[in-house]
């Protein structure tokens, strides 16, 4: 927990897990003094509730083999405890299958109360006075502006990644996102950022069939990368390691941008920051921008989640592939193959 868009982007993570189709956020002082995050999400019986402040307490792995094939944004059940150590935190939910929600209240890592309330379902967490008894990190926060915009940028890049779910931003008595459901991306970008942005925007979308070459295979695929099917002549057959696909936008190349902050990656779902993936998406570019400026890039990589390890990075921004050097290529090609067919439709239009 480095500042409120860390809290932000944990909280939100863990709405997304829970099945939440409505996330609304609200924030004062840029973070400082409050931040809410309410959802829609399945929400947690009491016992879950208090168990999910024991640190490495987590629902989302069920086996040893999930840690090797992680689905889900928050695995480490190290977000609430860290979250509720630094700050005045209230959990308020209900489960589905529940007739009343749960209230607990921590401050500074202790628990103040725990009690039985009317709630109708989902879950709320409220996070007072961040870093109030840490005044070391308290001091290196930046003024109040710079800290909603990096919690606005958070969301508004969850938003664009999950355009079938509804989200809000809200700080004070302003609105600074609303983003109901849409269809697809395409939609997502026209609703937050209007027509003029998706005019200069290239769609990608490549899929490519995913090869082991000779790598072993994953243990964490248990259930699914060792599992065979059987024939109808009985003799057993591998199951497919899967697909690697791309969708998303690229920006053509009169947009120029003078660093990296405009580059958005997301591997199945989460926002990723990946040298790797940055450099193909570059070279790429290669011969068509200039190399002291950089594109607009909203890339969407899905791919077995066996072949991805997401426990790497504590703030889980950085991942690690399996086949680094292939799923390099695809990005690259993918990319060079989209400017260069919007390059050749333009010059077919004049």
């Amino acid at each position: 927990v480095e500042r409120p868009a860390s809290v932000i982007k944990e909280l939100l993570e863990n709405s997304l897990d829970a099945g939440a189709t409505d996330v609304r956020i609200e924030v004062e002082a840029g973070g400082r003094r409050l931040l809410r995050i309410s959802d829609d999400g399945c929400g947690m019986i009491r016992d879950d509730a208090l168990l999910a402040f024991e640190r490495h307490a987590t629902s989302k792995l069920v086996s040893v083999d999930d840690l090797e094939a992680i689905a889900t944004l928050g695995f480490r059940g190290e977000a609430l405890p860290s979250i509720a150590s630094v700050s005045r935190l209230v959990l308020e939910t209900r489960a589905r299958s529940e007739s009343v929600g749960t209230r607990v209240e921590i401050s500074g890592g202790k628990l103040l109360d725990c009690n039985e309330l009317a709630f109708p379902g989902g879950t709320s967490i409220t996070v007072r006075d961040l870093f109030y008894n840490v005044p070391a990190r308290k001091k290196f926060l930046k003024a109040e502006s710079t800290e909603l915009s990096h919690i606005a940028s958070l969301v508004t890049h969850y938003a664009l990644a999950h355009p079938d779910k509804h989200f809000e931003l809200h700080s004070s008595t302003n609105a600074v996102l609303v983003a109901p459901p849409v269809a697809g991306h395409s939609e997502r970008v026209y609703q937050v950022f209007g027509k003029e942005v998706l005019d200069r925007l290239i769609p990608i979308a490549a899929v490519q069939p995913l090869e082991r070459l000779g790598l072993p295979q994953p243990r964490g695929a248990g259930a699914l990368a060792r599992e065979s099917s059987e024939r109808d002549d009985g003799v057993e057959e591998s199951r497919s390691p899967g697909e690697l696909r791309a969708h998303g936008f690229v920006s053509k190349p009169e947009i120029q941008k003078l660093n990296r902050n405009s580059i958005y990656v997301f591997v199945n779902g989460r926002l990723i920051r990946d040298r790797l993936i940055q450099h193909a998406i570059l070279e790429a570019y290669r011969n068509i921008l200039p190399p002291t400026v950089y594109p607009v890039v909203l890339l969407f990589l899905e791919l077995p989640t066996a072949e991805v390890d997401v426990n790497v990075h504590p703030s889980k921004t950085e991942v690690r592939l399996r086949q680094q050097s292939v799923v390099h290529d695809f990005v690259r090609d993918s990319v060079r193959a989209a400017l260069m067919k919007s390059a050749s439709r333009a010059a077919i239009y004049y």
